[in-house]
């Protein structure tokens, strides 16, 4: 196999190597330099041919010839006039593959072989790791490819829920990652519940995405804040951004989370998190926005009832300064308020917030 490897590769047979082979076939036997004479062909291309079809095996020295081919290159005085005779296609090609697949099973073999030991360590990684998520109560995690190994694999380990809250406007590439994990998820009968603030709502490619998850099985919910984004795991393990970053490690909104595995800690968050869910309302469709956009009108007000400031108003509300003063300015004429704290009270008294 070692020679095959090494040779150098053969050209496209031509019509040269044809009629080599025809003539060897009519008469039993081939003689290099009485074809190279009959052919009115220089001997060294001849010879070159012929090594060309003794490499394929359908040509082969007979037992009494005195040598082989002339290497190709030689002198026309050291080459013999050597006799061969052919072969059959069907029997060359055992000749020419035979010892690649040979050398084939014996890569895969060796293959195997090296799983094998590579896989013998996977009992010993699992509880390493199971360890080290049960010995650290609270680790963190700094780097977005731990980030992102650390989602994978809680994500591939959850047998009961996924649940998930997302306070901002992810983007489209973002979503769309998401959403082959929200597959894999779902398709193993895992529970996904998902809760984003109203105002994301007001973007069409939101609306389609969160439809594709409840298309798929997923539940999800809409409110009037999401404090922070925070993913919980079988309400075992949950995963929080560290300084607004983001939990699932999406580019651009930061690199660093928290696991929390501590019980009690995450009973804690999972409650929280509960809480919100309960009082949040379901998303159906992407026709049903209406009723959000409603909600998220009412929390405009109250936030201009409240006197908070446009920046943090719009943080709360997961979407940006820009936005939200537009929507502040179509309430105010709305409402024929003159100033935030005015639409406020006007809307108060009209009954735009009770209940």
């Amino acid at each position: 196999m070692d020679k095959i490897a090494t040779e150098a590769p053969l050209s496209p047979l031509g019509d040269l190597h044809v009629l080599l082979y025809r003539m060897a076939l009519e008469h039993g036997r081939l003689r290099p330099r009485a074809a190279a004479l009959h052919l009115d062909v220089p001997g060294a291309e001849v010879c070159a041919a012929v090594e060309d079809l003794s490499r394929l095996h359908l040509l082969h020295p007979t037992e009494d010839a005195p040598d082989a081919a002339r290497p190709a290159g030689a002198p026309d005085t050291t080459w013999r006039d050597t006799e061969y005779a052919p072969r059959s296609p069907d029997v060359a090609v055992t000749h020419v593959t035979g010892p690649i697949e040979a050398q084939i099973q014996q890569l895969h073999r060796e293959s195997e072989r090296m799983s094998s030991h590579v896989m013998a360590m996977k009992p010993v990684f699992e509880e390493s790791w199971h360890g080290h998520f049960t010995r650290t109560p609270i680790e963190y995690l700094t780097l977005l490819d731990a980030v992102r190994s650390a989602l994978e694999r809680l994500s591939a380990a959850a047998r009961v829920e996924v649940a998930a809250a997302h306070p901002d406007l992810p983007t489209p590439t973002t979503l769309e990652e998401g959403l082959q994990r929200t597959t894999e998820v779902i398709d193993r009968g895992v529970l996904m519940r998902t809760i984003y603030p109203h105002s994301v709502l007001t973007h069409a490619y939101m609306q389609q995405h969160l439809s594709k998850m409840v298309a798929l099985g997923a539940q999800v919910r809409t409110t009037a804040h999401v404090p922070d984004r925070v993913l919980f795991f079988d309400a075992t393990t949950a995963v929080l951004a560290d300084h607004g970053s983001s939990a699932d490690g999406s580019p651009g909104d930061g690199k660093g989370a928290l696991a929390v595995r501590d019980p009690s800690l995450v009973r804690f968050l999972y409650r929280s998190w509960e809480s919100v869910w309960d009082s949040a309302r379901p998303f159906t469709g992407a026709s049903d926005d209406g009723s959000a956009k409603d909600e998220l009108r009412r929390s405009i007000l109250e936030l201009l009832e409240s006197g908070m400031k446009d920046g943090m108003a719009a943080r709360r509300l997961a979407m940006s300064v820009t936005t939200y003063r537009r929507h502040v300015t179509e309430l105010l004429a709305e409402l024929g308020a003159q100033s935030r704290f005015q639409a406020g009270s006007y809307a108060r008294r009209a009954g735009l917030l009770d209940g």
